[in-house]
């Protein structure tokens, strides 16, 4: 898996589902994700040119792609839909890695029932929410083990940075 260790700049969010993709930004210090919307009916070359061109538009360099873990359904689809977006994005010049987004939509909807909203993902905000919490896990997971020191903050334990 590749890493942004040492990187500076926005690191791009995907959540990739077969009828809508999440996507998400971080801020360029790698801190924080954010919603940065939602496709829906793109796939093959025209979805991975559409994340492509987001990811462009807001200075990022690498993309964060959600992987699944388990069996369920359409396991085998998304998979495979995950390996040949990650394989186009690397062709048009990104670095990509594959984050485990288990679960992320169940939290997504749990968080929105907690606040009292409606828990249907049929509208599709749920695919942005996940997007955010891979990208999230993605961002915290490095910044814990060395990667790119924030302003303000002491480095973690002495971890050497990978370059």
């Amino acid at each position: 898996m590749n890493s942004a260790k040492g990187r500076r700049g926005a690191i791009f969010g995907v959540d990739y589902g077969l009828k809508r993709v999440g996507l998400a930004v971080s801020d360029p210090e790698g801190r924080v994700a954010v919603g940065a919307g939602r496709l829906e009916g793109l796939s093959g070359r025209a979805l991975a040119r559409a994340i492509g061109a987001a990811a462009r538009s807001r200075g990022a360099e690498v993309v964060v792609i959600g992987q699944p873990s388990g069996e369920g359904r359409g396991h085998e689809e998304v998979t495979s839909g995950t390996t040949a977006l990650s394989a186009a994005l690397e062709r048009m010049g990104f670095e990509v890695a594959g984050w485990d987004e288990s679960y992320t939509t169940a939290e997504a909807l749990a968080a929105r029932r907690r606040f009292g909203g409606r828990s249907s993902a049929s509208k599709g905000w749920a695919d942005e929410a996940a997007a955010i919490l891979i990208l999230q896990s993605y961002l915290d997971q490095q910044r814990s083990v060395g990667g790119p020191e924030m302003e303000g903050e002491k480095p973690d334990r002495g971890i050497e940075e990978a370059g």
